[in-house]
């Protein structure tokens, strides 16, 4: 639909519809809830602008702080845009800037007070995800013209060297298995190690997602960490993948049930795996339980395409390999064994 030449079109991330005309010279960003409300909004801004009434989200003094670029950098960029996790992530990075740099112009901010706040952080991970958002709060600023340039771009990102998953071995995975069968909310655990789902996906599974006719299940949202329904990961992650044996075997149990199977929040699913770590010989993460289902397919000779489709990975990705799969010190005995009784004179 359009008006005036103007689209007016879906966000993939969420069902509103957008908007983004230009208007005296400003992009605008208009949604609605629906299609028609964005269309009536968007009507009413351009019937606005020509007779000058409009009010644009433009800078009102000539002083613009961090703190305030931050909310209209939000309002306008990333609001309806992104997911509501992804807002609260860049609020909590937002709490390690302090408050006299966030009340501070943004043209006298400096790369001292920058790296200040930077060295004032100790965990790599979250260093980096304030680096990150400043970077985007500068680029966004140095593009509509609020400061000259964009002094991130002269710091180096802070590096941080990411955990990776670690698949368990065979004899991990029968003693997992074991105590998962005799604890509660074991099976929601059992199901992400045979199917290789995010804990999210395991979380949001209900009967409507199951195909017991074609042994198929359907993962198309999740749930996020104030246990609410939400996308997938990305558009990737939207996928029907084959229900394996052992998952269908302990999803017949809960074929009467409405709503979401795994029906708990996922500060349950940490206390529930806190509780089976303790009766563990070693630590499990539930990533580790995908890393695992990855890892058992690669051993397979499982082609790689194929696992890439089942755990809703983009076809051709390198993650697939290089993060999830780890070699098995079981699997390697048994080819380290085929070639010592090979004769090489």
């Amino acid at each position: 639909m359009k008006y005036q030449g103007k689209s007016i079109i879906q966000n993939k991330k969420c069902s509103t519809w957008t908007a983004r005309p230009m208007i005296n010279g400003k992009q605008v960003y208009i949604s609605g809830r629906t299609q028609k409300e964005c269309y009536n909004k968007l009507k009413k801004a351009l019937q606005q602008a020509e007779t000058s009434i409009i009010s644009l989200p433009t800078i009102k003094t000539s002083v613009l702080t961090l703190n305030q670029w931050f909310n209209q950098w939000l309002e306008l960029y990333k609001i309806n845009q992104v997911k509501e996790t992804t807002i609260k992530d860049y609020k909590k990075s937002l709490t390690y800037i302090n408050e006299e740099t966030l009340n501070k112009d943004i043209k006298a901010i400096t790369i001292i007070d920058i790296l200040t706040i930077l060295n004032n952080i100790k965990a790599e991970r979250q260093k980096q995800k304030v680096y990150e958002l400043l970077y985007m709060l500068f680029d966004k600023a140095f593009k509509n013209d609020f400061i000259e340039k964009n002094i991130i771009q002269n710091i180096d990102k802070p590096k941080h060297e990411k955990t990776n998953s670690q698949p368990l071995t065979f004899e991990q995975e029968r003693e997992f298995i074991k105590v998962c069968k005799q604890i509660k909310h074991g099976d929601y655990f059992l199901i992400c190690l045979y199917q290789g789902l995010r804990k999210g996906e395991c979380l949001a599974i209900t009967n409507e997602d199951i195909d017991f006719t074609n042994n198929t299940l359907t993962i198309n949202k999740s749930i996020n960490d104030n246990n609410q329904v939400d996308t997938t990961k990305n558009k990737q992650s939207v996928r029907t993948m084959p229900l394996f044996e052992k998952s269908i075997e302990i999803l017949k149990k809960y074929k009467d049930v409405q709503g979401r199977i795994f029906n708990f929040s996922p500060k349950i699913q940490k206390t529930t795996l806190y509780a089976i770590n303790k009766e563990l010989s070693f630590h499990v993460k539930t990533k580790d339980l995908r890393s695992t289902f990855i890892t058992r397919c690669q051993e397979l000779s499982v082609p790689e395409f194929i696992i890439q489709s089942w755990v809703g990975h983009r076809i051709g990705s390198k993650v697939t390999s290089s993060v999830y799969t780890k070699s098995n010190k079981d699997v390697d005995n048994k080819y380290i064994n085929i070639l010592n009784k090979q004769k090489f004179d």
